[in-house]
């Protein structure tokens, strides 16, 4: 019985199969349905628009069968087209169907009118309602219109302003809509007045330097000021963010309890100035209870693709990194000190190749990730656990440079310091970012705006673990910078100026032909890209006229690393002085070798020729009388020089130093007409102290200059136009050019010194930056500054008398952007009869 059931079965099995495969043989033959053809398309409702234009948008065609998914993306375009809600049916005809198409149009006045407007002009109003393009106006964006424009208001000061949107009936669907202002007064904010900020009350010093809360906030909102005499405008959204970035600020200096809010405004009988009133009450500050350090690491994404950190080994003992920070139990739990320690930690784990960087993948990044904080509201104490993020070890693949379309390869790779296969050392990294940004050839100083300075990306190898590739990215600079331009200064007069300098100049490089010669090198098609240096400079003024031209090429032979370089030059310069006229000629021809990547030092030869005339017929220095009584001067020598440079920024450093010693000696052997040894040392220091809320830089400079001339053989004394001579913007500010003696008492005239000391101490504060387009950079436009100078001469040679030493102290002011302008206050603290002083001196433009 059995037996006969599993044969059945098995006899079923085929039977099954056979009646599926034909069903779906069936189904496969059997015809799809036929959508019926559209033999019509009815509009109805329509009154601006016509039949036409609207079936056109549509994209459903007569003739053609019925696509129901043209029809329905067709009534969205008729509302983005058109701003006309349409809606469709159809009915049968003979031979298919035909379609209507239903419409509403949208109530649209085609030209909005404003009134009550007296403050402000209608070009700008439409500009707020966005109506610049196009006049119309549909009905339903009125009230979005009015929003924009009492918003816009309130921005200029417009605090009581009002909007009403008026609607006429008009002709069908094109009513007549009226936007009715009532403007009130513009109101300006006359004080700010913050009472409970004792911890950091406002002060300011010489109307530029101001510190406490407002100054630490940034506060945006404030009374009548040197730059502002009327006071800011009164704009709520921006009191909102003054109060939020206040109450930022005593967060980050410990004060988490803080409450910083309005108290209440004062407004003036007419309501054009406020008074704004600040309440805080600050609370207790918050000290460290505890600091431990974990490591942490990305978890793999799960199903959704979420992941999320978990708890890791450390890779370093827990107290060596303890060691390294600087905030502690019992210390204030500030925002300074967790910024120290991030940067400490950071450091120690960059020097093992595991760096942070944004172009990184979270992957291999290091990051300092928020810590774990827990408060004990009852005694301000909190608990802090860092959370790091450790990374992995980062190693160099290959290098890579971009952008660089016809400047050579090894012109940019020569100032790389950090090598293929080598542990990613990100100091070393932004070092030669730095180097490659120096050599100006992908700079453009006169557009800073637009032109974007090099920069660099790590990009990650596939399937290699944690090897990178580090890409240079450049774009290329101002091929040929021809200055047209002129300035003034209270040291060199006026002068015009005619330049013309080539950077990055190839002198191997020829046009293909000499009649497309200019073309083709704005096209830096031609003598470009080998990163020579090729200067034609005038200079004609009325007090200073000054020639020069320069040929320098960095790497005669092409070796890259500790390239051999070779500079001639020669320049004609005329000078007139209160005492006499002189006129100089120049010729240097040097080689030079790079020692590392910061350091050069050159040999060569200098022949100087130096004529003086003209002499002030009311007596002067006997030296300058000797001097011209003797004729024209020759200086031929040897010259050797040493220089170093590591700066952020060729224009206006940040942080780093620049180093230049030079030696010449004069001699009768080479055909000199004295023998005369000079040595001259120069140093700069720049310290970043800061960084302000708007990414902008504090700094600290510190400049030294001593030089020392000694005559030898036969010669007895340093020529008088050879000597040194203090005084002026460059030298000792709050002193005339040349104005610090000693001086000959007769004609009390300065004698100058064979030797000299001089230097400052600066500290710059940015007050005004812009964004550069396309990057998160800022720009300094406006910078002030205290400083400190020191001078002093002395007429023997290798001798400093400190008796003698002139001192002053003194305030600038400098605009980088669009015109290089600078404007000097200083006051002499230390000086000597026969000194002139000169409180106010400036520059406009660049010599």
């Amino acid at each position: 019985m059995e037996r006969g059931r599993n044969f059945l079965r098995l006899m079923l099995v085929p039977v099954a199969a056979l009646a599926v495969l034909g069903g779906a043989r069936a189904q496969e033959a059997a015809p799809q349905p036929q959508l019926p053809r559209v033999q019509g398309i009815v509009v109805e409702g329509e009154r601006r628009y016509t039949e036409a234009q609207i079936i056109g948008v549509l994209g459903q065609r007569v003739g053609q069968p019925f696509d129901p998914i043209a029809l329905d993306n067709g009534l969205r375009r008729l509302w983005v087209s058109f701003h006309v809600r349409g809606s469709s049916a159809r009915r049968d005809v003979p031979g298919g169907i035909e379609l209507i198409i239903t419409v509403e149009e949208m109530a649209v006045d085609r030209e909005p009118r404003f009134i009550g407007n007296d403050g402000v002009d209608e070009k700008t109003l439409r500009k707020w309602a966005l109506l610049e393009e196009k006049s119309e106006l549909y009905l339903h964006q009125a009230g979005r219109v009015r929003q924009r424009l009492l918003e816009n208001y309130r921005r200029e000061g417009f605090y009581f302003a009002e909007v009403s949107v008026l609607t006429r009936e008009g002709d069908g669907v094109v009513p007549d809509v009226i936007f009715e202002i009532r403007e009130g007064r513009k109101v300006r904010v006359e004080d700010v007045r913050i009472t409970g900020n004792e911890s950091m009350p406002d002060t300011s010093f010489l109307f530029f330097f101001e510190d406490g809360l407002g100054a630490l906030s940034g506060r945006k909102l404030e009374g009548p000021g040197l730059f502002n005499w009327l006071g800011e405008k009164f704009d709520e959204e921006v009191l909102e963010a003054d109060l939020l970035a206040m109450r930022n600020v005593y967060r980050d200096r410990g004060w988490y309890d803080a409450v910083v809010e309005l108290d209440h405004y004062e407004f003036n009988e007419d309501r054009s100035k406020v008074k704004i009133f600040i309440r805080i009450d600050e609370g207790e500050r918050y000290r460290v209870k505890s600091l431990t350090i974990e490591a942490v690491e990305w978890a793999q994404p799960d199903e959704r693709g979420n992941n999320e950190l978990v708890p890791t080994q450390l890779l370093y003992p827990e107290e060596e990194l303890l060691a390294l920070c600087t905030l502690e139990p019992g210390e204030v739990y500030e925002r300074v000190a967790r910024e120290k320690d991030i940067a400490a930690l950071r450091t120690r784990y960059g020097q093992d190749g595991r760096i942070a960087h944004p172009t990184l993948p979270r992957r291999l990044a290091w990051s300092f990730e928020n810590p774990d904080l827990v408060f004990d509201v009852e005694t301000h104490t909190v608990a802090v656990t860092y959370r790091l993020v450790q990374g992995r070890e980062i190693k160099i693949r290959e290098i890579l440079v971009n952008g660089n379309q016809h400047t050579r390869d090894a012109v940019i790779r020569r100032e790389v310091s950090v090598f293929e296969g080598q542990r990613a050392d990100l100091k070393e990294i932004e070092r030669s970012l730095g180097r490659i940004i120096s050599t100006q050839y992908f700079s453009d100083q006169y557009n800073q705006l637009k032109h974007r300075d090099p920069t660099f990306r790590f990009v990650p190898a596939q399937d290699s673990g944690g090897e990178v590739d580090l890409e240079y990215i450049v774009e290329e600079g101002r091929v040929i910078d021809v200055n047209l331009a002129g300035g003034v200064g209270t040291d060199n007069g006026a002068f015009a100026q005619v330049s013309l300098t080539m950077k990055n100049f190839d002198l191997s490089d020829t046009p293909d032909s000499w009649s497309g010669m200019l073309s083709e090198v704005w096209r830096k098609e031609a003598l470009h890209g080998a990163g020579q240096l090729l200067e034609l400079y005038a200079t004609p003024g009325t007090l200073v006229s000054e020639y020069r031209a320069r040929f320098l090429e960095p790497d005669i032979f092409g070796s890259h690393l500790n390239p051999i370089g070779f500079d001639i030059e020669f320049s004609r310069r005329l000078r007139i002085y209160r005492t006499h006229n002189e006129r100089r000629s120049l010729f240097k021809m040097r080689l030079g070798r790079r020692f590392g990547f910061d350091m050069r030092a050159w040999a060569g030869l200098v022949t100087t020729g130096v004529d003086v005339s003209d002499l002030d017929d009311s007596g002067v220095p006997p030296a300058l009388d000797f001097q011209d009584q003797n004729g024209a001067l020759r200086l031929t020598g040897a010259t050797f020089d040493i220089s170093a440079r590591r700066v952020d920024n060729p224009y206006i450093p940040h942080d780093g130093y620049t180093f230049n010693a030079s030696t010449v000696l004069y001699s009768k052997y080479l055909d000199s007409d004295i023998d005369l040894t000079s040595v001259d040392i120069s140093g700069d220091l720049y310290v970043p102290t800061f960084v302000k809320e708007d990414g902008t830089q504090t700094v600290f400079h510190i400049e030294a200059n001593i030089g020392a001339q000694q005559p030898y053989g036969d010669t007895a004394s340093t020529p008088y136009s050879e000597r040194y001579y203090l005084g002026g913007t460059k030298s000792l500010r709050g002193f005339r050019f040349r104005g610090v003696g000693p001086v000959d008492p007769f004609s009390r005239y300065p004698l100058g010194g064979e030797t000299q000391l001089y230097g400052t101490f600066e500290w710059f504060y940015p007050i005004h930056a812009t964004t550069q387009p396309g990057t998160y950079k800022k720009l300094e436009v406006l910078r002030g500054g205290i400083f400190f100078d020191y001078g002093l001469l002395d007429p023997e040679s290798w001798s400093l008398d400190f008796g003698e030493l002139r001192t002053s102290l003194g305030f600038t002011l400098g605009l980088a952007y669009p015109m290089p302008i600078t404007l000097n206050f200083g006051y002499p603290l230390q000086t000597e009869d026969g000194d002139v002083r000169q409180t106010f001196s400036f520059t406009i433009g660049t010599r």
